[in-house]
């Protein structure tokens, strides 16, 4: 029996079996993938064609990395050489496990800190330089490709990932108190999401997470937060696709004193007079916990001097000089409110550190 027939033969195995295969299975085939380097290269293609649908099947959550992009290909494909060299390196953190909830299956697929590691910069590397990158995939769990972003329907449905604290209220700390950030594209039907925040490793020791769902807020509906414990849960009536990933960050890493001192100026911020534009009316603390109408989310067009939204009637006009001074990176920001007896709406924009701005519009009960 030679090369082929006894791959063959191991192939029909794992076909014909329902039970699950063994490791020792496993660890075999792996053997003769190697060995089959030596096969004729016409009879080759069709073997390798065939081994990678077979380990597909077998063992998706091992082998499903497979067919992804590693986080260094997502960083070349979202244009950052200095980043892929960054998720090339010692420091990162190669992780590739998956989690389905609901129609979805989110992998982490790494993370990986520092300075400079980026080849796009934003105001807020000046104050926070050291940052944390993380890729995470986003794949529907019926195998059916997500939309691409060139598509009409892109955006319909949002996605929110997030790092978050052990020991620190979900809703206060983070993505978007972390000045963070985040970029993505669509290959082969697969959502590549990078995001970006104030470095985390200075938590390492305290524990943390990372929060991957739909949806575009995290509140006490989405998440659960033990006051004692400072433990981080998924809230078990919430009805959004939504896991949590530990960080397998390394302890030696932390920094308690630097991490406290963050945390004060984070969550007491010192008072910022502001005169230059009458349409922020209200604080973003107040639309924490509104309802984004996800229908509304979508690109900010603009001409040489204002940007413009517009959303069910409401429309807003912001001068590009406000816009771009002094709206952050990676900050949902309200622009324009209205209400009336029943309902507080404002219209938010969110610029990332590429510069593009997107708009949406939030609602709450009074």
């Amino acid at each position: 029996m030679d090369k082929y027939e006894e791959l063959d033969q191991l192939l029909n195995q794992a076909l014909s079996s329902t039970a699950e295969p063994s490791e020792a299975l496993n660890q075999e085939i792996r053997h003769r993938i190697k060995e089959s380097k030596t096969m004729k290269p016409a009879r080759k293609k069709i073997s390798v064609a065939i081994i990678a649908a077979v380990i597909f099947i077998m063992s998706g959550s091992v082998f499903a990395a497979w067919q992804l992009l590693s986080p260094k290909q997502v960083a070349e494909n979202l244009g950052d050489k200095t980043l892929a060299k960054a998720f090339d390196s010692e420091n990162a953190v190669h992780i590739n496990q998956s989690i389905t909830s609901g129609d979805y299956t989110f992998t982490l697929m790494g993370i990986t800190s520092g300075e400079n590691l980026s080849d796009f910069r934003n105001s807020s590397q000046d104050i926070h330089p050291d940052r944390t990158y993380a890729v995470i995939s986003i794949e529907r769990k019926d195998g059916s490709p997500m939309p691409d972003v060139s598509d009409e329907s892109f955006g319909e449905i949002t996605f929110i990932v997030s790092p978050l604290i052990k020991g620190q209220k979900p809703w206060l700390v983070n993505i978007f108190t972390m000045n963070g950030g985040y970029s993505e594209c669509v290959v082969d039907g697969v959502i590549y999401r990078m995001i970006e925040c104030d470095s985390i490793e200075m938590f390492a020791d305290r524990g943390v997470y990372l929060y991957a769902g739909t949806g575009s807020s995290i509140n006490n509906e989405t998440v659960s937060y033990n006051e004692e414990t400072g433990e981080i849960t998924i809230n078990e009536n919430n009805k959004e696709a939504s896991v949590l990933f530990d960080l397998p960050l390394d302890e030696k890493k932390a920094d308690y004193e630097k991490a406290e001192q963050y945390l004060k100026e984070l969550l007491n911020p010192a008072p910022e007079s502001r005169t230059n534009d009458k349409t922020i009316a209200s604080s973003e603390d107040e639309f924490a916990n509104a309802f984004v109408m996800r229908k509304s989310i979508k690109e900010v067009t603009h001409d040489d001097e204002f940007a413009y939204y517009e959303y069910n009637g409401n429309k807003v006009k912001v001068s590009l000089d406000f816009l771009f001074e002094d709206i952050e990176a990676g900050v949902w920001k309200t622009v324009w409110t209205n209400e009336d007896d029943r309902v507080h709406t404002a219209i938010q924009f969110f610029k990332d550190e590429n510069g593009m701005v997107m708009g949406r519009t939030v609602k709450k009960a009074k």
